[in-house]
């Protein structure tokens, strides 16, 4: 592979992404946006490092938004590995502050989310150079690319759904509280007060902790309950309002019959077209059965889960909304905790817990009796002392 340099409007991640795959290029992608810059780093078609010069987007926001370590404990190690001049991440688990599988993962979120987002822009600049900087001090990655390429493409689609449902980020909302009865995490009701006043939708995206991605999810559950709705609906024509009566149909009977997934799905496409009362009560309903199905096991799970080590390179099987649980589990108090506050909407998660199980990489212990977490620290990620 050769340096090249272009605009994202001719060659976009989507077309340079698949190139880099089919050479197994090594080198370096600079992709630029206004006042934006992200570096990542290729080896052998492995995604083996990521740079950004972004604050939010800093190994150190990131371990603080993961619950991996708190703010002032992340801000000192950040000082101190600057006197050591040490990496960061190398710091961090030279010096015990955080154990090295679960900077891995802060880390590997932290690139997945930079590369996906970079999917999106249409505009910009982007660069590839043969050269790479020294990651002998580093913690190298090893992100194979036909997964994130794959994972990046579906985050696209996901968002192309979103802009259906919301066109322009001056869009306000209507907030309907008579369907805000049930389960909300604190994420959603604080959305639903901002909404309540009269944020933009640019505002409710810019206000979240975590990047944009979790809380456009969290916008489009709150609409598919019917808790809020954009104050400029589409209007349909005869022939959609027919095809749409003909898909609550279908979903109506994909309730009985308990296939509430398909319900789901076929509920999640009328609503792309607007608000329709009906969608919106189904939606609910099917939700609800779906998430006592799949969770009362779940829960009785609390305390008796053991977390295997990810395997490195990650399976292609795993996509990044399971390795995203799989961090929000560990860093959760209970498993309720973790897939009520997801951003992929408790069902989802729920749905992802079970393939993490079958795939092994969670286990469940036989009994409370005697049980010590296999992965055992305190809040700041050291490893217990043992008694004197």
């Amino acid at each position: 592979m050769e340096h090249f340099k272009g605009g994202l409007t001719h060659y976009s991640m989507e077309v340079v992404i698949p190139a880099l795959l089919s050479r197994k290029a090594r080198g370096t992608l600079r992709v630029e946006r206004g006042s934006v810059i992200r570096y990542f780093f290729f080896k052998d078609g492995f995604l083996v490092g990521e740079g950004s010069n972004t604050p939010a987007e800093h190994l150190g926001q990131v371990l603080v938004d993961l619950g991996i370590l708190d703010a002032p404990r992340a801000a000192l190690a950040f000082e101190a590995a600057e006197l050591a001049k040490l990496p960061y991440g190398a710091f961090l688990v030279r010096q015990q502050f955080v154990e090295l599988p679960r900077l891995l993962e802060a880390l590997e979120h932290k690139a997945r989310e930079a590369f996906f987002d970079c999917y999106n822009w249409d505009s910009g600049e982007v660069e590839f150079t043969l050269q790479l900087p020294s990651l002998e001090q580093a913690v190298e990655l090893k992100m194979p690319l036909t997964s994130l390429h794959r994972d990046a493409l579906s985050r696209r689609r996901e968002w192309r759904t979103f802009r259906t449902v919301f066109p322009g980020m001056d869009t306000t909302f209507y907030v309907f509280r008579e369907h805000s009865v049930g389960r909300f995490s604190e994420e959603e009701s604080v959305l639903m007060k901002r909404a309540e006043s009269g944020a933009t939708l640019a505002e409710l995206l810019a206000s979240g902790k975590e990047s944009r991605i979790f809380v456009a999810r969290r916008l489009m559950h709150l609409y598919r309950r019917g808790v809020l709705a954009p104050q400029r609906a589409q209007n349909n024509s005869m022939g959609e309002e027919l095809q749409e009566q003909e898909l609550l149909d279908a979903a109506r009977s994909f309730v009985e019959e308990r296939k509430y997934d398909h319900a789901l799905a076929v509920v999640e496409q009328v609503l792309e077209r607007g608000p329709v009362p009906e969608a919106h009560a189904l939606y609910r309903d099917a939700e609800v059965k779906l998430t006592l199905a799949l969770c009362d096991e779940l829960f009785s799970m609390d305390g008796r889960l053991i977390f295997e080590p990810l395997p490195r390179p990650l399976p292609s099987s795993l996509t990044a909304d399971d390795l995203y649980l799989y961090s929000k589990l560990r860093g959760s108090v209970t498993i309720r905790q973790a897939l009520r506050t997801a951003a992929m909407g408790e069902a989802g998660a729920a749905r992802s817990m079970h393939r993490m199980l079958a795939m092994g990489l969670i286990r469940i212990a036989p009994s409370l009796e005697g049980f010590e977490p296999k992965h055992k620290t305190d809040p700041y990620g050291f490893q217990p002392r043992a008694e004197a």
